[in-house]
């Protein structure tokens, strides 16, 4: 599960930090420390973020559908 975690949250990282440097720069905020500030309140809020999407991911037997075949192994 944690290569999945990883994987979300640079995603969700990325998407919140981006987010919030773009509005603080709209509000017209051009400092580096109100950049790394927004930054940081992005990995910070990303944590719990990513946890939500963990819980929500179907974490039963894998889809049939999706599996290779069976038969795939033994073709030569």
């Amino acid at each position: 599960m944690y290569h999945f975690a990883f994987a979300i949250y640079s995603v969700v990282f990325s998407t919140i930090s981006g987010f919030l440097a773009v509005a603080i720069i709209l509000a017209g905020y051009f400092s580096w420390t109100s950049i790394i500030t927004a930054l940081i309140i992005g990995g910070i809020v990303a944590l719990p973020v990513t946890y939500a999407v963990l819980k929500r991911m179907d974490w039963s037997e894998p889809d049939k559908g999706h599996a290779a075949r069976e038969d795939r192994w033994y073709i030569r």
